[in-house]
């Protein structure tokens, strides 16, 4: 089996269905599988799958798994060469699987490899970042820092957050970042070699945690000039209110670096997420003695602040997915 396509879905019936169908017309040239792990979605996204795709292989978790879970589940029961992480937003375009594959063949250092990803009208997305570091997290993360970055550097910082690239011509090369996991292709080697999927990041940060851990190893990551995949970007995060958006981010944020940073370079991270707290405080104190909001804003947000940092998501485990032993099981780390 030259690849296996994993896909997570929650709740995108009908990106879901545009991928599936994305992937029917226009993967020829390689032998592949698909594996869905749908997260007990309420919209019917399993019986649309079994009725309109049986040759894909559903997985159907009474359980919401989360992304990293639920990638690590479909990896499981996988047998490509070659694996494809895609989201159910996306769809491929023709060629664009068997150029990803040759490519890995041809050049084993690289990692993880991704299309370019375009939005419906076929302008460029830039989905390609760095891992983020303290600067990044103040000057881009937070209220005070984003005001200080936009009106005293020129947005500098946020610029050098992401990779600044027009409609490229040649392969782009990374080692300290690159696309997410929104359309990536990794050679089973690899996997072998470093893992898959930690499942400390249940939704966000598991593309960085891989990365640093892909790098390390002496891989790189790179995108492909000459194929494409239409992303149409947020599908799942986007059913998530500002609260649970914020819990997601921030847990996966801070499980980040305690999964690799010292201690006093946690505690800084910390404290520049805490700034956003006063922040928020005088933007709506002056709110509420303006008549523009209830007394009771003020409340909710100290509460909403405390339930952010002290979030732990169910699905989350301390568990990285590594490849089993043939004389045993699968080992966690």
């Amino acid at each position: 089996m030259d690849l296996s396509i994993l896909i997570v879905n929650w709740n995108t019936c009908q990106y879901l269905r545009s991928c599936l169908a994305a992937i029917r017309s226009s993967v020829r040239g390689v032998a592949f599988e698909v594996i869905v792990v749908d997260n007990a979605s309420r919209d019917g996204s399993a019986d649309m799958v079994r009725s309109e795709f049986p040759e894909v292989r559903l997985v159907a978790s009474p359980e919401n798994l989360g992304f990293a879970r639920g990638n690590n589940l479909a990896f499981s029961l996988s047998s490509g060469r070659t694996v494809l992480v895609m989201n159910p937003d996306v769809e491929i375009l023709e060629g664009t699987a068997e150029e990803l594959v040759s490519f890995a063949e041809r050049h084993p250092e690289a990692g993880a490899l991704s299309p370019k990803l375009v939005n419906p009208d076929g302008t460029l997305q830039n989905y390609y970042g760095r891992i983020p570091s303290l600067s990044t997290i103040f000057f881009v993360y937070t209220i005070p820092g984003s005001w200080v970055d936009r009106r005293l550097l020129g947005s500098r910082i946020r610029r050098r957050d992401r990779f600044e690239f027009g409609d490229f011509q040649e392969v782009l090369w990374f080692t300290d970042g690159g696309a997410a996991f929104s359309c990536t292709l990794i050679p089973r080697a690899v996997i072998e070699k470093i893992g898959f999927m930690d499942e400390r990041f249940p939704v966000f940060f598991n593309d960085g945690d891989f990365g640093i851990r892909l790098f390390r190893a002496g891989y790189k990551a790179c995108i492909l000039p000459n194929v494409k995949a239409v992303h149409h970007g947020g599908g799942s995060v986007r059913q998530l209110d500002e609260l649970a958006y914020n819990q997601e981010f921030i847990y996966g944020l801070r499980a980040f670096y305690r999964a690799h940073a010292g201690w006093l370079y946690r505690r800084a991270i910390d404290l520049a997420l805490f700034c956003n707290l006063p922040a928020r405080f005088a933007k709506t104190l002056g709110h509420v003695l303006l008549g523009r909001a209830p007394a009771g804003r003020l409340v909710r947000l100290f509460r909403d602040f405390w339930k952010t940092f002290t979030y732990r998501p169910h699905n989350a485990r301390n568990h990285l997915y590594k490849v089993p032993h043939p004389d045993g099981p699968a080992r966690s780390a």
